[in-house]
């Protein structure tokens, strides 16, 4: 195409030359032709048709070019449609186990919640397990982790019979100056005990003062509230209402007298 349009562009130049010439030759004003041989128009011609040829390959290459980007993006589009299909398939999927795994947790719920006594008992089992197992800890020296709450009751009620037929072998008057120590130590304990809570008590009282003290002072808005007067009870009504009771039962217990 640059050949060509040199080519067109150089006969223009010879052209206008031989113009030049024949106007500077002849000195004439006569009108002159703009070609003068007929390969001028050949040469034209031929540089036009390679100019053309040049355009008609590139339009097809453009043609080409685009086709390809055409089938590229019908087959991505394809492409992504099924994707999309996978993962629309999926995530119905998921709702459905989440449905699922939502209807197993309201019936394990449903179950604890009626399985509330069962664990309960359990529970009070297990405390009643480990009270058993400090008093045998407390009697025997040497706790032993294999034997069950039956099992270690049963010990404690040998060992406690073996004390008591200790005990009524004993002298009276030992056994009763060791019960006399030991239920003083038991009231001094319970004695104790209720002095510590007691100063817990007061020492909660105190925080609480503290802490009331401590508050913003409230101030009370508007009127204060008024109760309402209690109505005026007329008993003097009542009064007579019992006296006239009163005279028709005597009227009545003399008529019966009577008779």
């Amino acid at each position: 195409a640059a050949a060509a349009a040199a080519a067109v562009t150089k006969a223009i130049d010879n052209e206008e030359e031989q113009e030049d010439q024949d106007d500077s030759e002849t000195g004439s004003t006569e009108a002159l032709m703009y070609f003068k041989e007929p390969q001028q128009l050949l040469d034209i011609f031929t540089a036009l048709e390679e100019s053309n040829l040049f355009l008609i390959q590139n339009s097809q290459e453009t043609e080409e070019a685009l086709e390809e980007l055409k089938a590229k993006l019908s087959e991505t589009q394809t492409r992504m449609e099924g994707e999309t299909a996978g993962l629309k398939s999926q995530i119905d999927a998921l709702r459905g186990a989440i449905r699922v795994e939502e209807d197993k947790r309201k019936g394990l719920s449903e179950r604890a919640g009626t399985s509330t006594g069962v664990q309960k008992q359990e529970q009070t089992l297990e405390e009643l397990n480990k009270k058993v197992a400090e008093v045998y800890r407390a009697i025997f020296s040497e706790a032993d982790n294999s034997l069950g709450t039956l099992q270690m009751l049963t010990n404690i009620e040998s060992r406690l019979e073996e004390l008591l037929s200790t005990i009524d072998m004993m002298p009276r008057d030992e056994v009763e100056a060791a019960e006399k120590l030991k239920e003083k130590e038991r009231r001094q304990r319970v004695r104790e005990l209720k002095q510590a809570e007691a100063a817990k008590a007061q020492e909660e009282r105190i925080q609480r003062s503290i802490r009331r003290s401590q508050e913003p002072v409230r101030k009370r808005e508007g009127k204060p509230i008024m109760f309402r007067s209690q109505p005026i009870q007329r008993k003097k009504k009542a009064q007579e209402d019992e006296s006239d009771k009163v005279d028709e039962e005597d009227d009545i217990n003399f008529y019966l007298q009577m008779r």
